[in-house]
């Protein structure tokens, strides 16, 4: 197979879509996540130099964005409303992993401080998304006080 060199492949790229930076192989595949993001599913470019999100839906809620090729699993860092996985194949071709709720994800992670960020498997993500769990929007709060003596 026969591969242009990369800076033709980003020129070609920023020609198509001149809002993303098509950078350096890692974040090519970023990149391309966040533009199907965009394309596909109506989410809104982040503002430069936005912290902990890549995009935002259409609601005001923020989006992290993850593209995966082969890894098993997903690092990431900073705090979102919903997280937005896709798994991406050797055509360009994707399949979403997991669009949901951020903070299932986030209890599912574990913290891996030698890089500072939290880690979960694809398989994880694969099981919270075929659940189809979604934490309600406001968490009801009791009206009366719970009796503190009575075993749970």
């Amino acid at each position: 197979m026969y591969l242009l060199p990369s800076s033709h492949r980003s020129a070609t790229l920023k020609s198509l879509a001149p809002n993303f930076k098509w950078a350096g192989l890692g974040n090519l595949l970023g990149d391309y996540g966040e533009f199907i993001a965009v394309e596909v599913y109506n989410l809104q470019p982040a503002p430069r130099g936005a912290n902990g999100y890549d995009a935002v839906r259409p609601d005001g809620k923020k989006g992290q964005v993850k593209t995966n090729y082969a890894a098993s699993q997903i690092g990431f860092r900073g705090e979102a409303d919903m997280l937005l996985c896709l798994k991406i194949d050797l055509n360009g071709d994707w399949i979403e992993i997991y669009y949901g709720d951020f903070g299932l994800v986030k209890t599912a992670a574990r913290y891996s401080a030698r890089d500072n960020k939290h880690m979960v498997p694809i398989s994880a993500l694969l099981k919270i998304a075929k659940s189809g769990y979604v934490l309600p929007e406001v968490l009801p709060v009791a009206e009366i006080a719970a009796d503190t003596n009575e075993p749970i």
